[in-house]
């Protein structure tokens, strides 16, 4: 990591950025408030679109979840039938596809946590317009968040050994429209990860859709 220039203003309480060069391009910026040797670190090298790229971060961010639980529901060996542009009136971002029936899926891609983080769920505000939409869904639907780093250069690792995605998971949690009455605030259980074997959960949450009602008369 090479220094590329420093910046101090005033004599206390003062203010320095450092901006520095990692793996070729400008990574971060450090700030120092001069408030109890308190250091915060901000990655920025995504802020400027390079010649070649079409999406800024946040759009990068969206496609990048999206493809990500698409490639896990390739793996469970599941249809995904992913919501067209401006087609999307029920808020959802694709639908998980079964032989029964499918499920519906909202997915959030964010950089706020770590993988590696200790808080026991993950949270994300919704809006009212989600709400609505969502009260009209009667199959099973997830919401899902998907973590990354806040570098979109460290979203995709290219080693030797082969191809990963460090840094990079997704958690879920089923919806249910009744919830938005007391909170506007969804709340994912970190302990729930996103694998293949959480599209096992999700068709057997369809399954109990055709299951016959017990109506508590013995023949």
């Amino acid at each position: 990591m090479a220094i590329l220039n420093r910046h101090r203003r005033g004599q206390r309480g003062h203010t320095v950025w450092i901006q520095c060069r990692y793996d070729g391009a400008l990574s971060g910026v450090l700030h120092s408030a001069g408030l109890g040797g308190v250091v915060t670190l901000t990655v920025d090298g995504d802020s400027r679109l390079r010649s070649h790229q079409q999406l800024d971060l946040n759009a990068r961010k969206g496609r990048f979840g999206v493809v990500y639980m698409r490639g896990i529901a390739s793996q469970a060996g599941c249809g995904f039938d992913e919501t067209s542009p401006g087609e999307d009136t029920l808020a959802i971002d694709y639908t998980l596809s079964f032989p029964e029936a499918g499920v519906r899926v909202q997915v959030k891609t964010t950089k706020r946590y770590a993988v590696d983080g200790q808080e026991p769920e993950l949270t994300y505000s919704v809006e009212d317009s989600w709400v609505q939409k969502w009260s009209r869904v009667q199959v099973p639907l997830y919401f899902v968040i998907v973590v990354v780093p806040a570098s979109s250069e460290a979203w995709v690792a290219h080693e030797d050994a082969g191809t990963s995605l460090p840094g990079t998971a997704a958690y879920w949690v089923r919806l249910s429209p009744r919830q938005f009455e007391s909170s506007k605030t969804i709340r994912v259980p970190r302990s729930q990860r996103v694998t293949a074997a959480t599209m096992e959960l999700w068709h057997a949450d369809v399954l109990e859709l055709f299951r016959p009602l017990s109506t508590g008369v013995s023949s």
